[in-house]
């Protein structure tokens, strides 16, 4: 039986991509450089090492901690701005799983971000591991363990639910039962979508279906 549940945050209950991509642009425009669809797919579902390090590999005057950095308060200004909301219903399944066991987030985004985002939509997890926290971020099992050991649990144990195919396989890799809930980028990688057990099209089908994925 599952007795606990771990989310991740960045579309799978905050509809943030399309601000992430204009707030990281704008820290590149700053710095005197572009940003393109090309840059924004390279860095889409990576950690916060890679993704700070690309940018400061584009823009010389900043280094991974500095660009990191002015995302995230880019981000957060968005969130205290209303510009950033919650997935249709990501509340209820959040709640949903709270209702059955203890709950985490694990997310590949900056620590500051990830706690305002908690904060701004009301959503009380057990524990939070962050981009930050680990040294080998998703698509290794990393994050993932680091919950499972912060809520006392067994992976096994542990239902994860992602929408990304870093996020997917950070889990699959360690051990827990994936739930996902695919992006438009995900649902073509059929690949990533073996690993899931399950699957839901959005975050209502989700909370609806999680009694019986928990086993209750």
């Amino acid at each position: 039986m599952l007795v606990a549940t771990v989310f991740d945050l960045d579309e799978t209950l905050v509809d943030s991509a399309e601000t992430w991509n204009r707030v990281i642009g704008a820290v590149a425009e700053r710095h005197g450089q572009g940003w393109t669809a090309d840059d924004w797919t390279a860095i889409q579902g990576t950690s916060v090492r890679h993704w700070s390090g690309y940018l400061a590999h584009r823009c010389r005057d900043l280094t991974p901690e500095s660009a990191a950095a002015e995302c995230a308060d880019g981000m957060i200004d968005a969130l205290e701005g209303g510009r950033i909301g919650l997935l249709p219903g990501a509340a209820d399944l959040v709640a949903a799983a709270a209702g059955l066991g203890p709950i985490g987030l694990v997310s590949a985004a900056p620590g500051g971000y990830v706690r305002a985002a908690a904060r701004t939509f009301r959503l009380d997890f057990a524990t939070m591991v962050t981009g930050e926290d680990v040294e080998h971020g998703k698509p290794a099992p990393d994050p993932y363990h680091l919950a499972a050991q912060r809520l006392g649990v067994d992976p096994a144990g542990c239902l994860a639910v992602e929408d990304s195919g870093s996020g997917i396989r950070s889990a699959h890799a360690a051990g827990m039962t994936v739930l996902a809930i695919p992006n438009p980028a995900t649902a073509l990688d059929l690949d990533v979508l073996e690993l899931a057990d399950h699957y839901a099209t959005d975050a209502h089908i989700a909370a609806k279906a999680l009694p019986s994925l928990v086993g209750l």
